[in-house]
C-alpha cells in the first residue's frame, strides 16, 4: 500500500517513527513524502493520484477505470489546474484546465486501497464531447456508445449544471444530446 506523509501523520505516526519502521524494513520510502509497505510497488494509479494529488485523472485513464472501454491506457492521463507545474515523467499526459471549471465534478473515488481524484461520469461524458477531435474515431464511438448504455445512470440535472461553467456550453448541450 501506499502512503503520502500527511496520511501518515495523520494517522498518528511521527518522523521519528516513520524512520523507526523504515530502518526495520516495515515501511519503504520511494521519494520525499511517499512511503510503501512494498519496496517495489506497482505504478499504478494510485501511486500517481497520491504523487500527484493537485491532479485529476481523466482522458483514456478515466474512462478505462470506468469501465467505458477496455483499452487499457500505456500512459496516465492527467489535468492540472492552468499555471500548475509540468509533470515531467513519460508515463504521464498532462493537460491543463482554465481554474474556473478545474474541480467541476471532481470526486474522491475507492481504487484498490486508496482514494483517487477523477472526474464523475458526467464531467467525462462533457468532456468526451468537448475534447471529440482529440481521440481517435474508434475510442469516441467506442466510449459514446458506452455512455447510450448507461444513459439511464446519468444525471442531466447535474451535466447542465456542470455546463453553465464553461463558455461553450449550450452548444456543447446540444451535442451531447445529439449524441446520447
Amino acid at each position: 500500500m501506499i502512503y503520502s506523509a500527511k496520511e501518515l501523520f495523520k494517522n498518528g505516526e511521527t518522523q521519528y517513527s516513520i524512520r523507526n519502521k523504515i530502518s526495520k524494513g516495515d515501511l519503504f520510502c520511494l521519494e520525499h513524502g511517499l512511503y510503501s509497505s512494498d519496496p517495489e510497488p506497482f505504478i499504478d494509479e494510485e501511486y500517481i493520484c497520491k504523487k500527484y494529488p493537485q491532479t485529476i485523472l481523466t482522458g483514456l485513464s478515466a474512462f478505462y477505470i470506468y469501465g467505458l472501454t477496455d483499452i487499457i491506457p500505456n500512459k496516465f492521463h492527467l489535468v492540472s489546474e492552468q499555471h500548475s507545474f509540468p509533470i515531467r515523467r513519460n508515463d504521464v499526459v498532462q493537460s491543463y484546465q482554465d481554474s474556473s471549471f478545474f474541480s467541476v465534478g471532481k470526486k474522491k473515488m475507492r481504487y484498490g486501497n486508496s482514494y483517487i481524484a477523477i472526474y464523475d461520469l458526467e464531467r467525462m461524458l462533457i468532456e468526451l464531447i468537448r475534447l471529440r477531435e482529440k481521440y481517435p474515431p474508434e475510442l469516441y464511438y467506442e466510449v459514446i456508445n458506452s455512455f447510450r448504455k448507461i444513459k439511464d445512470k446519468l444525471d442531466f440535472y447535474k451535466i447542465n449544471k456542470y455546463l453553465e461553467k464553461f463558455k461553450n456550453g449550450e452548444s456543447l448541450q446540444k451535442k451531447i444530446k445529439e449524441a446520447i
